[in-house]
């Protein structure tokens, strides 16, 4: 380490240099405070009004490995262990995808669907990794009985975990959709939302090393020869679980719109509804069942 003074200014400068060829400039010094501010509650204001504030020696090496890990291309919420998604802090780890910003607009799709029932509705948030959707659909709408499932039990232990610290009533239980049973539970749930699967392994060459490295790769990607594999059991599955004019809710690929739209037309629902996410790509599917 070559921060002498254990000064804090002196530590963000060293640290930011040391990332600037990895991410540049701006966002080396915005992931430097990141770390200070989950570390020592330092953000840039407090700094700026503390400049004299000294880091411990021991606080010195939780940065300086804190860094390292950026460094490797370790993601900073996995270094942390917390990702912001819908206004609440969750904790994720290597076994769950890192919630992203636009998937946030899929909540809000399911909870205006949960509002506008006459009755408390019934939801399953399928393959639901950290819990974020489900959990989120809960604290938006605290009379809908919520469920998660996964193939995961690592990801489910995630999940649990932050039910527990968001005071989120939401049940989760071990569900392969690959393997799904059409005879269970038929016509349950009023809504049934999932972030599946999408990206195809062709795909790789335009992925950042960061996804690529240490997201869990069953959460990410479908079968280039089948890209709309888990569409179409999600299809199978929600025709025999959800109750007459239920709704199917889905992220789906940008490059994908059209294809899940057929199937689930071909499927047997009545009405199939694109919406496009915050950056103006397709990105979420309606299906209302019969």
């Amino acid at each position: 380490m070559k921060v002498p003074t254990n000064l804090l200014r002196d530590a963000v400068r060293y640290y930011t240099e040391f990332l600037e060829p990895n991410y540049g400039s701006d966002e080396s010094k915005q992931l430097v405070f990141a770390l200070t501010e989950h570390f020592f509650g330092f953000d840039r204001l407090k700094l700026a009004f503390q400049p004299g504030h000294r880091l411990s020696e021991s606080e010195m090496l939780t940065l300086h490995f804190a860094v390292k890990e950026l460094k490797s291309g370790k993601p900073l919420q996995y270094i942390t262990g917390v990702a912001h998604f819908s206004g609440h802090r969750f904790f994720v780890n290597t076994s769950v995808l890192i919630p992203r910003p636009e998937t946030e607009e899929l909540v809000n799709l399911a909870a205006d669907f949960c509002r506008r029932m006459e009755h408390s509705s019934n939801v399953l948030d399928v393959g639901t990794g950290s819990g974020c959707i489900a959990i989120s659909i809960k604290k938006l709408c605290p009379q809908a009985r919520v469920q998660g499932c996964d193939i995961s039990s690592e990801a489910l232990s995630v999940a649990r975990q932050n039910a527990l610290s968001l005071d989120a009533d939401v049940d989760f239980f071990v569900c392969d959709i690959q393997s799904y049973d059409s005879g269970y539970q038929p016509c349950t749930f009023d809504l049934l939302v999932s972030n599946p699967p999408y990206v195809l392994y062709a795909d790789k060459i335009d992925m950042k090393s960061n996804v690529l490295e240490w997201e869990p790769h069953l959460a990410l990607f479908a079968p280039d020869e089948d890209p709309v594999f888990y569409y179409r059991k999600l299809a199978s599955m929600a025709l025999n679980c959800l109750v007459p004019t239920g709704r199917l809710m889905v992220e789906i690929h940008e490059k994908m719109g059209e294809a899940v739209s057929n199937l689930f037309t071909e499927s047997g629902f009545s009405v199939v509804s694109v919406y496009h996410d915050i950056n103006g790509k397709e990105r979420f599917i309606v299906a209302t069942k019969q």
